[in-house]
């Protein structure tokens, strides 16, 4: 049975582990900013600089294709969850819990997001056209609109928190059965555990964590285009 301290525990450590990443998140852009400052522009970005130029060019991209030209005003706050989102994913590589495993970070993250839809559907359509948004295609529709729009950033954050929480899950019981054909002292028992655990950290860790980052970015591009005018 699973008792209130390991559940104390559990929320701890992934505590830590949001802290941990957000240190590793801020400091990466301070490198970058320095970097950036000293850097030659006559000469090709290597390194950490060259990182840091493919991570924009796909966040400019993808906002791009979805906003047009008012893309700038949420790139920055697309590409910076979208670093919080990579480095949380893959923070399980390091024995760290994922930040994202908790439910509580995922729906802030959603929350957060979805007050950014909201605004943007303000500021480009002008609080009139929003709030008779919600009376379309018909004025009884006014309560299914306004539960939609609600549920959307809770949906975003327990599809994140799902898909992360259950790689977590599957690969501690991994750990637990290995742990145990180790103690049973069962034969290949020592020799199998490092070609299997590598196998379940690129699936559960890195490929899904990764296609997590993308989808989580590109909802919130989607949402945020279907609430502001078309050019």
């Amino acid at each position: 049975m699973i008792n209130l301290e390991q559940i104390l525990n559990v929320y701890k450590s992934s505590n830590f582990a949001i802290i941990a990443v957000s240190i590793i998140v801020i400091i990466f852009i301070i490198i970058v900013a320095i970097k950036l400052k000293k850097h030659d522009p006559t000469k090709p970005p290597k390194g950490i600089l060259l990182l840091a130029e493919m991570v924009v060019t796909f966040t400019n991209n993808l906002c791009q294709d979805a906003l047009g030209s008012r893309w700038k005003k949420f790139a920055p706050y697309v590409m910076f969850e979208g670093l919080f989102l990579l480095v949380a994913n893959l923070s399980g590589l390091l024995g760290l819990m994922p930040p994202t495993a908790n439910i509580c970070v995922t729906l802030t993250l959603g929350i957060v997001t979805g007050f950014i839809i909201h605004i943007a559907g303000i500021k480009y359509s002008g609080i009139k056209e929003y709030l008779k948004s919600y009376l379309s295609p018909n004025p009884i529709m006014l309560p299914i609109n306004i539960f939609s729009e609600l549920v959307t950033p809770i949906s975003m954050g327990l599809r994140l928190f799902g898909n992360i929480f259950s790689g977590t899950v599957v690969i501690t019981m991994l750990y637990f059965v290995l742990d145990k054909i180790v103690i049973l002292s069962i034969p290949f028992g020592n020799i199998i555990t490092p070609f299997i655990t590598p196998v379940f950290h690129a699936v559960f860790d890195v490929f899904l964590g990764l296609i997590q980052v993308y989808v989580f970015m590109l909802l919130t591009v989607i949402f945020i285009s279907q609430k502001i005018p078309e050019e």
